[in-house]
């Protein structure tokens, strides 16, 4: 695996923004999606990546990708948590969606409305559901991780 070269990231970004200072520049970009593929792939930093954090440019509109641990350094936006509630309900459909995956999906539209939205917050932390209750979070579970995880890369 090769590694984070953070002057390798910045000679990426820089371009692909207004401002040509990088303190200022990153301030321009918001995470738009967040994907994790069975290939590996290449940050612009130079290190292997798996986890794909797809960024865009409130300014001029410009959209890159980088990996899930430039995201921390470069945006300054802590992945780590909704990355782990990814992989969970990806290894059981059935499992409880942290937080941050929950606000994630519902800001990108995954959720049919407020009542699935309450639901997942209201159940995050229970054990023992119905059976109804876990199909429904299984239907849910399953409608993120189809918008979401990608099996196989593809270029973009």
């Amino acid at each position: 695996m090769s590694s984070h070269n953070f002057e390798q990231l910045k000679a990426h970004i820089i371009p692909l923004s207004v401002a040509q200072d990088f303190e200022q520049a990153r301030q321009e970009w918001q995470l738009e999606a967040i994907e994790i593929s069975e290939e590996w792939d290449h940050c612009p930093c130079g290190q292997d990546i798996k986890e794909h954090c797809y960024i865009r440019n409130r300014i001029n509109g410009n959209s890159t990708y980088v990996g899930n641990v430039c995201i921390n350094r470069f945006i300054k936006i802590d992945t780590g948590n909704l990355f782990d509630g990814l992989k969970r309900i990806a290894n059981d459909d059935t499992a409880n969606a942290n937080h941050d995956l929950i606000e994630y999906a519902n800001r990108m539209g995954y959720l049919f409305g407020e009542k699935e939205y309450r639901f997942l917050h209201q159940t995050a932390l229970k054990r023992n559901l119905s059976p109804a209750q876990i199909a429904w979070k299984r239907k849910i579970n399953r409608r993120i991780l189809s918008k979401t995880v990608v099996q196989k890369r593809t270029d973009r």
